[in-house]
């Protein structure tokens, strides 16, 4: 398809709906595992606290290919990268098809390296997208995620409870966790090759001379944290990857091994609360593109993000479907609706032509805290037994978010600006203002549960 003949406009739609497309199956991929969890626990014998281990493998090669990718992008073009990944994350739903255990940590590792689906995409899109587009066009095209969880959490439970009598072999088929993950890769693999018409015209600009090697992570890391405005960023990315790779690889889980609902209510429930999300990253995408700072958007993100996972602790069999699915709302509105602007903001500060890399460098942090938090959340899981303790935990760095985004950047270092507080913490005057605080808050919460309330 020679995409030349058509006008700027044209090119700019193309571009972000056949990125939206490969953003909404890749999350499909990411998600197949955390409703399969719990039947695949059953079949091996073992607890679904096995999952954390599964994501932690996921994002360990997640973080290597982010901060790997620039080379790759540069070489083989971002379309080329957008297509690999997709057949990487339909392997590794055959491995999961398959149904040997010991093969799944492979399946992991396909997974993770095909987490640089996100920087291949923003290439393309900088490229083509007017400056003052930007924040909106890369929040479009970021709905492919909740476009994605609504896939994949209607079509997963179906599968899963479809029966098909066969006439021709005589036996009613059912296709099962292993069935559902072979429909679902055939049906990324089709979407990877639907993107190969579009091929020559994105990835032009490839130089098939570019040296492939990973020794640019370093200098992608250096360029990435000596920026100031780049690296509250990569704390924005770290804190509500946290709390995003909770409730994509635990929240459905928690409902039905936690809360004792089936699969069917805790995949709509999943579903329905990810589909605010897409209204909300556009939402984000145009107040912060202009109307206020994009940094005061993070600090709301990180606020009520926070509250969300707090909120998430107090499920008891005593709230109703409709409650949990409110607060799951409030989840998918902040913490998992930051991207879109969240990439524009790096496109915009990242030095030209160095897009891909730059954001692969943001993104690795991401993949930081998809590594680091499901690994502890399985852990307490495993050993409490409580969903509600690691919801808890992924809370602090929210809230440090928060205080982070309401000023402007720390031109130091944060080890200096976290000295810095200390020490003026450390006096007579503000301890004093505090305990009165404290003793004044004791005292209204007890004036509070003595009238009842």
């Amino acid at each position: 398809m020679d995409l030349s003949l058509f006008g700027p406009r044209t090119i700019l739609a193309i571009a972000t709906v056949s990125m939206l497309v490969q953003q909404a199956f890749s999350y499909v991929c990411q998600i197949v595992m955390p409703i399969l969890a719990h039947r695949l626990a059953e079949d091996f014998g073992i607890s679904p606290a096995w999952l954390g281990l599964y994501l932690f493998l996921q994002n360990v090669m997640a973080i290597v290919a982010a901060l790997g990718c620039g080379s790759f992008i540069l070489r083989y073009g971002p379309l080329r990268i957008s297509q690999f990944t997709l057949l990487m994350m339909g392997g590794s739903l055959f491995v999961i098809a398959s149904g040997t255990l010991w093969l799944y940590p492979l399946g992991a590792v396909l997974l993770g390296a095909a987490a640089v689906s996100t920087p291949a995409s923003s290439h393309i899109l900088a490229r083509v997208c007017p400056p003052r587009l930007v924040p909106v066009i890369f929040s479009v095209k970021q709905t492919g995620v909740p476009v994605g969880s609504l896939i994949g959490g209607l079509l997963i439970p179906f599968l899963l409870g479809l029966v098909v009598y066969s006439a021709t072999v005589g036996t009613t088929i059912r296709p099962g966790p292993y069935g559902a993950a072979l429909i679902t890769g055939l049906i990324v693999f089709s979407v990877a090759l639907s993107l190969q018409p579009l091929r020559a015209y994105f990835d032009r600009d490839r130089d098939p001379d570019q040296k492939i090697g990973f020794g640019d992570m370093r200098a992608t890391l250096a360029m990435v944290l000596r920026n100031p405005a780049l690296r509250d960023i990569s704390f924005a990315a770290f804190a509500f990857g946290g709390l995003q790779s909770l409730f994509s690889g635990f929240f459905i889980l928690y409902l039905i091994d936690g809360q004792g609902y089936s699969e069917i209510e805790a995949g709509s429930a999943f579903a329905i609360s990810s589909f605010t999300a897409i209204w909300a990253r556009i939402l984000w995408g145009v107040v912060g593109g202009g109307i206020i700072p994009a940094r005061w958007v993070f600090a709301g993100i990180g606020f009520f993000g926070g509250v969300a996972a707090l909120l998430m602790t107090l499920f008891d069999f005593s709230w109703t479907l409709n409650g949990i699915i409110a607060v799951a709302i409030l989840f998918n509105i902040t913490a998992l609706s930051w991207h879109g602007i969240l990439l524009a903001e790096t496109a915009r500060l990242a030095p030209e032509g160095q897009v891909g890399g730059v954001t692969g460098g943001v993104l690795a942090f991401t993949s930081i805290a998809m590594m680091i938090y499901p690994a502890i959340y399985g852990l307490i899981l495993a050993a409490t037994g409580s969903y509600e303790i690691g919801f808890a935990l992924s809370a602090i760095p929210a809230f440090a978010a928060f205080i982070i985004f309401l000023n402007p950047p720390v031109q130091g270092s944060w080890f200096g600006l976290c000295l810095g507080l200390a020490q003026s913490l450390y006096s007579i005057r503000v301890l004093s203002r505090l305990a009165m605080l404290m003793i004044f808050g004791v005292a209204f919460g007890l004036l509070f549960q003595a009238l009842g309330f």
